[in-house]
């Protein structure tokens, strides 16, 4: 009975920073294991090494909990497996994340150079709304490849006009 008080009492205070559903994982899993206090530990410890790897990284708690339960579905809740699969997916998941903010600061950037564009361009207004529309319905999200378009239709605009 002492062993299995101190056995709770242990592991309330180490589960502390560890999520419900991973607290539930390891508590399922360690019914099967002889060992289970040090099972327990052992996993715990895991999960808080890929939670402060993933901080370490500039990853937010949402990409790394979102990453982790790809990785459970993938390898099952043995954490120390997906720690390590983790550890050799940190580097294609940060350059990925680096690159997505490139992207978005890129495209804010484009955003701004084609409003411009299409504020200083003496064109008709109708025709200004037209080729607005047709750039965006081209190229959505993609503000690099709707400057080139607009830019298009505005020379094609002024060599017809000629």
């Amino acid at each position: 009975m002492k062993k299995f008080l101190l056995y709770f009492i242990i592991s309330t205070v180490l589960i502390a920073n560890v999520p419900e559903r991973v607290n539930n994982n390891i508590e399922r899993d360690s019914y099967t294991q002889d060992n289970s206090n040090i099972y327990v530990r052992d996993q715990e410890r895991a999960y808080k090494r890929i939670v402060s790897l993933g901080e370490k990284e500039g990853l937010s708690k949402e990409k790394i909990d979102n990453e982790v339960i790809r990785l459970e579905k993938k390898y099952g809740t043995d954490y120390e497996i997906i720690y390590k699969h983790f550890y050799y997916d940190l580097k294609e998941i940060s350059k990925k994340e680096k690159e997505n903010k490139e992207i978005k600061k890129i495209n804010n950037e484009k955003k701004i150079e084609y409003k411009k564009i299409i504020e200083e361009s003496k064109l008709p207004e109708d025709i200004k709304s037209y080729i607005d529309n047709q750039a965006q319905k081209r190229y959505p999200n993609d503000y690099f490849q709707r400057i080139k378009y607009t830019e298009e239709l505005i020379e094609f605009y002024y060599f017809i006009k000629k």
